[in-house]
């Protein structure tokens, strides 16, 4: 004789509480390796313990949308992702391994205080012990994250909130070009079109600001310069000598796309 299978107690969402909950569970694949399949058994799950109504309307979103994830974005390992998420819980000190970004290794011993997912990548707030400061980490970046078994009381961030904190150290990083403009329109309408971090926009007067576009990626640059000429003509670029024939080689680029799609369109006239 079969058993039955177990009888699930309906769950206490409304409507809007359990598509989210279906949308996190789509979703929550991006960026972190070996967790689709699990995302995947939750759903299922999830989906059983539903009423119809509610289970017809996560079904409508399963068929209507895909998600991709972001091209470049590093994946994370799920089981570093649980051991940390775990340190910052019970606030126990961790040790990893770690490379930087110029790909020096390095031995970490430290303190967790929050995981952050932010711009399609993985961050850890955490107090250095033997460097006596806090850092910001990349997770993708560190390995062996392994709890040292010693609990500590929890350290105050040095900032209102994880999501100020990693803002800030994220302006704060040092870059490999330095570029600045100077702009002839507000801070708030320049934060907004560049998506800059608050605090690299300094305001000058009500018509005119600064933004430090500092970074490590040249195309990253090009791109912020790109978004502050659809603001009009009159911003003025200071930076990095070396940082030129980067920007050159970026609009040349752009030059043969145009007149490719120029010859393209004359191409297609000629055959009309």
């Amino acid at each position: 004789m079969t058993a039955d299978p177990p009888t699930l107690m309906p769950l206490p969402f409304d409507d809007d509480e359990a598509v989210a909950l279906a949308a996190a569970l789509r979703t929550a694949a991006t960026g972190v390796s070996g967790i689709e399949e699990t995302a995947v058994r939750a759903l299922a799950k999830l989906e059983r313990a539903l009423p119809a109504r509610q289970r017809d309307q996560i079904s409508v979103l399963q068929h209507s949308t895909v998600s991709l994830p972001f091209d470049g974005a590093p994946q994370v390992d799920l089981a570093a992702l649980t051991t940390l998420a775990a340190a910052c819980r019970d606030h126990e000190i961790v040790t990893f391994a770690y490379e930087s970004r110029d790909g020096i290794p390095s031995t970490r011993r430290v303190e967790p205080h929050t995981l952050i997912a932010a711009h399609s990548r993985w961050y850890l707030a955490a107090y250095d012990l033997d460097r006596d400061t806090w850092r910001t980490f990349r997770v993708d970046r560190l390995t062996d994250p392994a709890p040292t078994g010693r609990r500590v009381p929890p350290r105050r961030l040095p900032a209102p909130d994880a999501s100020a904190y990693l803002t800030a150290s994220l302006a704060a990083a040092p870059a490999r070009y330095s570029a600045l403009a100077t702009v002839p329109t507000d801070a708030e309408t320049v934060r907004t079109r560049t998506g800059a971090f608050p605090s690299r926009v300094r305001v000058l007067d009500d018509h005119m600001c600064t933004i430090d576009l500092s970074a490590d990626d040249p195309l990253h640059i090009a791109t912020r310069i790109l978004a502050l000429k659809t603001l009009g003509r009159g911003a003025t670029l200071h930076g990095a000598p070396e940082l030129a024939q980067h920007i050159d080689e970026f609009a040349h680029c752009l030059a043969d796309a145009a007149r490719a799609l120029a010859q393209s369109n004359d191409a297609h006239e000629a055959e009309r």
